[in-house]
């Protein structure tokens, strides 16, 4: 469980990595947060991507963390998606773009388990995501647990590119339920 445990927040540190670099394409300025961001959820066949087959909600975790900018003036106009789509291109990652109802999202596969979101809307919210795919997991629900207890929850409203919640170690105290 340790070492899964450990692996996850390598794999934490990465997502956070990928979220930081593509904020930084848009803007260094300040980030609304949607929720926090530490703990890993049941994957199973709803994970971002291809699952591998016979992942379940049992033996597979991803992770979520999605940054919200109203940049001023913003419109949720489709020209909004380039400077995303130009990152893309840079850094060679496979991408498309949808009009999804009346918001514009151009979405990118990184090509090592991680895929990035860019949506505009119209009422100038525009949002960054970045999701995994599913990772196995010995057992996903024990190791989530196992990463809950630990994690103390504490994350800013709002906070410049780079900034995360730091992922627990397995020293830490363990919270009781």
């Amino acid at each position: 469980m340790q070492d899964e445990f450990e692996l996850a927040g390598e794999r934490y540190e990465h997502g956070q990595a990928v979220l930081a670099a593509a904020q930084r394409q848009i803007s260094d300025g300040t980030w609304y947060w949607n929720g926090g961001d530490v703990r890993p959820l049941p994957a199973g066949d709803d994970a971002f991507g291809e699952a591998p087959e016979g992942a379940t909600k049992e033996n597979s975790y991803k992770f979520r963390a999605v940054r919200i900018i109203e940049p001023e003036g913003a419109t949720g106009a489709v020209q909004d998606l380039e400077p995303m789509q130009r990152y893309f291109d840079e850094e060679g990652w496979r991408w498309s773009s949808a009009k999804v109802g009346t918001d514009h999202e151009v979405r990118a596969d990184t090509g090592d388990g991680w895929w990035v979101t860019w949506n505009v809307r119209p009422n100038g919210q525009y949002s960054l995501g970045v999701y995994s795919e599913a990772f196995w997991a010995h057992d996903a629900s024990e190791l989530i647990k196992a990463i809950a207890l630990r994690d103390p929850a504490d994350f800013p409203d709002a906070s410049e590119p780079g900034v995360s919640e730091p992922f627990p170690r397995w020293s830490d105290h363990v919270r009781q339920r």
